[in-house]
């Protein structure tokens, strides 16, 4: 990408993370409370009770701190690249494995208003490995000034390393890293990594609500 055809930088404040965060556990008390009142066979798997969810909002707090902290230089990246975000999840358990499809939005630079979806996150449950490939769409973006078919996407696969998910009583903490493999519109042909963390916990025996965040860089394609 061009400095001089470059659209400006859509930088957000992430000053206001701990807002973001303090309203993650107003919002999983109503998610939990809705749960309650349409649960309509047994669960299982403990739901988080009341009393965990401070000590989550400070695990993940602490996950976001590490996952922004200054990251080594890279030599591919040109520009950083920070986003968070809020998530509703869906999963099947095939032993060892849990399939996930994680529906998100949020915040990121050079994206306004961004969604986040997969449908191909795998869990292993035994040594605690994941792998998925999220696909971020601008809110309200299409290609071409807006009056074209494709609309402007990145890709991003994340991977956390054995070891890299932690299951607690009331869900799961899990980090690793990313990597930019491209997209569609003003994002094709970019390429960048860095680093992410997040939490999830179930609501019901399959459903459940979580967050995550990355922090790294970005490349664009020179002629976009």
């Amino acid at each position: 990408m061009q400095s001089s055809e470059m659209p400006g930088p859509e930088f957000h404040d992430f000053s206001s993370a701990g807002k973001f965060f303090s309203n993650f556990d107003r919002q999983i008390l109503e998610k939990d409370d809705e749960s309650n009142k349409h649960m309509k066979t047994k669960i299982t798997i403990k739901s988080p009770s009341r009393r965990h969810f401070p000590s989550l909002a400070l695990l993940f707090a602490a996950v976001t701190l590490l996952a922004f902290a200054p990251q080594p230089v890279r030599a591919g990246p040109s520009y950083p690249f920070n986003a968070n975000f809020i998530a509703n999840f869906e999963s099947v358990l095939e032993f060892p494995l849990l399939h996930v499809t994680v529906n998100a939005s949020g915040e990121a630079t050079y994206m306004k208003r961004p969604s986040a979806h997969t449908d191909d996150q795998r869990v292993n449950l035994i040594d605690g490995s994941l792998t998925a490939t999220y696909t971020l769409t601008p809110a309200s973006r299409m290609a071409n000034g807006g009056s074209g078919p494709i609309q402007d996407t990145l890709v991003l696969t994340l991977v956390v390393p054995v070891g890299g998910t932690i299951i607690t009583e009331a869900g799961f903490l899990f980090s690793g890293s990313y990597t930019i493999t491209g997209g569609t519109g003003r994002y094709t042909g970019a390429t960048g990594n860095g680093v992410f963390g997040g939490l999830g916990f179930y609501l019901t025996e399959t459903d459940g609500i979580g967050a995550f965040a990355l922090a790294g860089g970005i490349s664009f394609s020179p002629d976009k």
